[in-house]
């Protein structure tokens, strides 16, 4: 079993950065492509409605970024797809739901041994998923570098970017209708502005972010969490001490917003759970520490460190642990018990 993920990096102008990434992970994006559009169509769409649909999100994207069109133009040229597929990749015809269990984390300098910030995340999806995926770092001319957690063939994964502003982002569940955007489309807006209160205003400006829970750690050790539902958007602030979000919303008015019973019925008690962890450990938490809470397996509907035996079940894929202020990630190839860590940097 390898023992850290596929690593790759790509530099230049926009479409020559797409290009690169799409000659070379060319065989995943095209699986990954077909499968998004597969389930669109599943989702009673047909495959032309869904090309279109995705077409007609290019001017809300292009506005977002519009040095991203020269990038999924490149994509598509270098992996062999439609620039339409190239789309479709980032904003998720259909419903854009994706089920999953992720658990993220939180650590101001003023909970750390050395005084610096942490941030972190188990990420749990459907088995077999960790080798769909892969580590990326980005060199886009004139913009700061990105170091990603990636599915090939997405503008935006979860990761860090070259000045020391870390996203983690889980899965959540709204009861009304989805926005347009895809939630890879949401991860690179943000990943592309320069601390936490920058990526809270350039969510506010949108109209209509991706529906989750994003988890914002920056260089300075302020912690911003966003919670974004259809109809708003609510944000936790931590300058001090710690703080926990699983797949659940913590924000009062978020609550009735979401869809009942739970889609992770686990959730509380992993937020619980790691949140009393990080609150017994703070003032001494390290990347050690970080590893240990995130390892954990206490009894409960889901653990927090989980492991499939069979297809249909959830395992922790991949786990991270941001260092901001130092730009070190520290990244497992699979749940985190099995010490299968990476260390990349910028």
């Amino acid at each position: 079993m390898p023992d850290h993920f596929p690593f790759y990096e790509f530099a230049g102008e926009p479409f020559e950065l797409g290009r690169a990434h799409g000659e070379i992970l060319g065989e995943a994006v095209r699986r990954q492509a077909a499968d998004t559009l597969g389930a669109a169509v599943a989702q009673g769409m047909t495959r032309e409605a869904a090309l279109d649909w995705s077409l007609e999100q290019l001017p809300k994207i292009e506005k977002l970024g519009p040095h991203w069109i020269d990038e999924l133009r490149g994509l598509a040229a270098g992996a062999g797809i439609s620039f339409g597929e190239a789309v479709a990749l980032q904003v998720r015809p259909g419903t854009g739901k994706m089920i999953g269990g992720c658990t993220s984390i939180g650590a101001t300098g003023a909970a750390t041994i050395d005084g610096r910030p942490l941030g972190a995340q188990n990420r749990d999806f459907f088995f077999g998923f960790r080798e769909r995926t892969v580590i990326t770092r980005l060199r886009p001319a004139g913009r700061t570098p990105i170091l990603m957690h990636t599915v090939p063939g997405e503008l935006g994964g979860t990761g860090m970017n070259g000045e020391g502003l870390a996203l983690f982002a889980n899965s959540l569940w709204a009861r009304g209708e989805r926005s347009w955007m895809g939630i890879p489309v949401f991860r690179r807006a943000l990943l592309e502005t320069a601390d936490a209160d920058a990526a809270v205003e350039c969510a506010r400006a949108m109209v209509g972010p991706a529906v989750g829970s994003f988890l914002l750690v920056d260089a300075a050790g302020w912690i911003r969490n966003l919670e974004v539902m259809p109809e708003r958007l609510a944000i936790a602030a931590r300058d001090s001490g710690v703080y926990a979000h699983t797949n659940h919303c913590l924000d009062v008015e978020q609550q009735p917003l979401e869809v009942l019973p739970l889609q992770s019925p686990g959730s509380p008690g992993r937020c619980d759970l790691v949140q009393a962890s990080l609150e017994a450990e703070a003032g001494r938490i390290d990347v050690g520490a970080m590893k240990r809470m995130l390892s954990q397996h206490a009894p409960g509907l889901e653990q927090i460190c989980r492991h499939a035996m069979k297809a249909g079940e959830y395992e922790t894929a991949a786990a991270s642990i941001a260092e901001p202020a130092a730009r070190r990630m520290h990244v497992s190839y699979g749940p985190p018990c099995e010490r299968r860590w990476k260390t990349y940097t910028f």
